[in-house]
């Protein structure tokens, strides 16, 4: 009769472990693809930087004499250069932000995977000193 009510205490935590271990790999497979997402639009937003910096080193060596244009759409439109320089810096600056934003939530999305899987090894060891006794 002890070794019954083992058994049956031994199939419900194994039962519950195995609950636990697919809700893990559940999470790490989201969690894997919103860091790649992440990742993603780290680059792009880099790219963008990149090319607005370019850009204004570029239009920053024209003379002041030099028609700039800034293209609305399907128009082009005459704009100053100091206008110009200044969207671009502001682009520069919004990417910035932007990859600072998405490093957080990369570390974020990281942490809570970490705490998951330590949380299951805390379940994982309470049913081995449970089931020892």
């Amino acid at each position: 009769k002890q070794w019954y009510q083992r058994r049956v205490a031994i199939t419900a935590g194994d039962a519950e472990l195995k609950k636990a271990f697919t809700e893990l790999k559940n999470k790490s497979v989201e969690t894997a693809t919103r860091i790649k997402a992440v990742d993603n639009q780290v680059e792009q937003c880099k790219n963008r930087g990149k090319h607005a910096e370019l850009t204004y080193m570029e239009v920053k060596q024209t003379s002041g004499a030099t028609k700039l244009y800034e293209s609305v759409g399907r128009m082009f439109v005459l704009e100053t250069q100091d206008t110009i320089l200044e969207q671009l810096k502001d682009r520069a600056a919004m990417s910035r932000e932007s990859i600072q934003k998405l490093e957080n939530q990369k570390v974020y999305l990281s942490k809570n995977l970490k705490e998951s899987e330590n949380a299951l090894r805390e379940l994982v060891e309470s049913k081995k000193t449970t089931i020892a006794k």
